[in-house]
């Protein structure tokens, strides 16, 4: 037996022999129970085993043949020691690391390693033009500038930046006050979200620019609720009275949110509201959008706990949509991020070592400069830059045995040595260069460097339970006949599929044939393709079955005066069926409308936009303006092709009403005004 054991010794002792002779070298991996363990991906203290590869670190400074520091970049502030030593190795990798000095980066945490920098890259992305069709239909509200300009501002205490921040926000929130709005949902802001650069990624493929400009998401509300209450707690730094405005608009839209977007049965929001005249839901789940509702806490903590325990996820991270639009789609390493950070702030150690995995995985291959740091000092260590202090509300859980130090952690005029010992997230001690303190914070006028412990109680974390799915694509769309206005039938039938059928917004009931009678009195019908709850696909373009005489139509050719715009539109006989209105004639326009029911119409304009910008008409109605209505540039140079204008809600008196469009920027050309009778 003895000599078993003294052959098993020598034989450890030539292992660790050849993984020193080797340098940075890729070893095998000892026998020894795994952190974590799904897919063909393995994690270890020292290791990452990936596709039959085995990845490991040899120091905090060189991961096998992946990554070795050089003499300038090995040892850069701020550093990180555990007992994880590829956790050590993958910080110094991050922070190492270029980055492009993305808001969503800096708001990570970028924005308290680097600020000065942080501060520069904010500033031009700030000055980036505008494009002239501004929030047609993508959303220029860049959803992490705020974020991460506050967080700059917290890192820094500039008053200077502050100011300018300040600025910038309300300038961008002006511009878009009437650009990004509609009456189909006048509690949410419409508008495809900034990142989405392929709508194919985000819409169906027969959503034209104009309907999927006037869907209203969760990414763009949840985003524009958060960027209202940034802007809120800089004037309340600056001390402008615009404070409560401010906080009262998000307030507004973050309580429309909860009530238009959220879906009880999935615990999670909903993807956005699309249709025509009554927008319907998408139950495709948006993770980004999700994460970010329990970061901007426009979730309740109640909810937020319930998005990370329930948010769909795959067995390697969060893909960006569930069912997946493209089911080939690379994780996003920002993303897994953003899900760990989420993971802390509700207290599940369970999604925090999910998302670590996913982390590990994709920050091992590429240069992610903020992605494990921001776990780390804002996840593991609790580490929260504020307005005037540096607060610490750390969450570690017990795969992170024994102590945890983060060394030259720079916060304005001081430096940090930092160091957890024990697990949990209940704090027994907080010991600021050996003096106990109360709360758990430090303050923003700190000088010099200096040393903080803290004990946690290692209390039980109460892991909630995770949903590994499937991978799943979107449903077809179904391809729907029509026989009469009132009969259906769905041509690519799938009978793994049921179908529920929305009339005027409301689900009214479920089918799963392929044959349906719309009953009588209903006006826009919707059919969405669902295999399970929280597994559905998207509706063709809605069925309008517009009653006779509900449908009314004023063509240009009946209004009077008239003005052809033969310089636009050379063959005279077409250029007599359009009216130019711009800003030196025809700045005002009115018609007169005959109608036989009082009530509540849905209103459109049929108009050519050849420029490059986007057109605003002010909307009146029998003697008061009632909304705005955007002309967005279509085709450059095209006057004839006629488009229809965003949608508006308006009440007529039976009988005759008088309309008008007045100017408020850039040229169309008029050829119908449409208005359908809302049932």
């Amino acid at each position: 037996m003895h000599l078993i054991l003294r052959k098993l010794s020598l034989m450890m002792a030539l292992l660790s022999l050849m993984a020193l002779a080797t340098g940075c070298s890729n070893v095998a991996v000892e026998e020894k129970e795994s952190l974590y363990s799904s897919g063909g991906f393995e994690l270890y203290a020292d290791s990452i085993v990936r596709d039959g590869t085995v990845y490991k670190a040899l120091s905090d400074t060189c991961i096998g043949e992946v990554w070795s520091a050089t003499s300038d970049t090995g040892r850069r502030s701020p550093r990180l020691i555990t007992a994880l030593k590829m956790a050590d190795a993958l910080f110094a990798k991050a922070v190492a690391s270029p980055s492009g000095m993305s808001a969503e980066e800096i708001y990570l945490s970028l924005g308290l390693m680097r600020p000065e920098e942080s501060m520069a890259a904010l500033r031009r992305l700030a000055s980036a033009p505008v494009d002239d069709n501004e929030d047609f239909p993508r959303s220029s509200l860049q959803p992490y500038w705020a974020s991460a300009a506050w967080e700059v501002y917290c890192a820094t205490g500039s008053t200077e930046w502050l100011r300018e921040a300040y600025d910038y926000i309300i300038k961008m929130l002006s511009r878009q006050s009437a650009l990004n709005s509609s009456p189909l949902c006048t509690e949410l802001k419409c508008g495809i979200p900034w990142n989405i650069t392929d709508p194919s990624v985000a819409y169906p493929p027969r959503m034209n620019d104009m309907s999927r400009f006037q869907s209203f998401s969760s990414s763009v509300n949840i985003a524009r609720a958060h960027t209202l209450e940034i802007a809120s707690r800089m004037a309340a730094e600056l001390h402008l009275s615009a404070e409560r405005e401010l906080h009262a608009l998000s307030e507004n839209i973050g309580n429309n949110v909860n009530d238009r977007l959220w879906l009880p049965d999935l615990q999670r929001y909903g993807q956005y509201l699309y249709g025509d005249y009554f927008p319907i839901v998408s139950t495709v789940t948006d993770n980004e959008a999700n994460l970010l509702a329990v970061m901007a806490e426009v979730a309740t903590p109640e909810m937020s706990s319930a998005i990370v325990a329930n948010l769909p996820l795959g067995e390697l991270g969060v893909p960006h949509t569930y069912p997946y639009l493209i089911p080939s789609a690379p994780l996003l390493a920002w993303l897994q991020g953003l899900y760990g950070l989420a993971a802390s702030t509700v207290r599940n150690p369970a999604a925090f070592l999910h998302a670590m995995a996913a982390v590990w995985s994709v920050t091992l291959d590429g240069d992610q400069a903020a992605v494990w740091p921001a776990m780390v000092i804002k996840g593991l260590f609790g580490i929260k830059p504020e307005r005037d202090c540096l607060n610490f509300r750390p969450m570690v859980p017990d795969i992170f045995p024994g102590e945890k130090r983060i060394e030259n952690l720079a916060y304005r005029g001081a430096t940090f040595d930092i160091a957890i010992h024990g697990t949990g997230d209940r704090i027994v001690s907080f010991m600021l260069d050996s003096v106990s303190v109360t709360p758990y914070r430090v303050a923003a006028d700190i000088t010099g460097h200096h040393r903080i412990d803290i004990t946690l109680s290692g209390n039980d974390l109460n892991a909630k339970p995770l949903r590994i799915m499937e991978p799943l694509a979107v449903p077809a769309t179904p391809d729907v006949k029509w026989a009469t206005p009132s009969d259906l039938r769905i041509i690519n039938f799938d009978d793994r599929l049921h179908y529920e059928i929305y009339t005027d917004g409301v689900m009214t009931e479920a089918i799963t044939t392929d044959a349906y009678r719309v009953p009588d009195g209903c006006l826009v019908t919707d059919i969405v393709p669902t295999l399970e709850r929280g597994v559905s696909g998207y509706s063709p373009a809605s069925h309008i079955d517009a009653p006779e005489g509900s449908l009314i139509t004023v063509k240009a050719s009946s209004i009077t005066p008239r003005r052809p715009p033969v310089h636009l539109i050379k063959d005279p006989a077409t250029a007599t069926n359009y009216i130019e209105l711009a800003a030196r004639h025809n700045t005002r326009i009115t018609c007169y409308v005959n109608v036989a029911e009082e009530g509540d119409y849905f209103l459109t304009v049929g108009y050519t936009n050849g420029s490059t910008r986007c057109a605003v008409r002010t909307l009146g109605i029998n003697g008061k303006d009632v909304g705005t209505l955007l002309f967005p540039s279509r085709r450059a140079n095209d006057w004839v092709r006629v488009y229809p204008s965003t949608t508006a809600v308006v009440h007529l008196k039976e009988g005759v009403n008088k309309l008008w469009l007045t100017y408020v920027r850039g040229t169309i050309l008029f050829n119908k005004l449409t208005l359908l009778k809302r049932s």
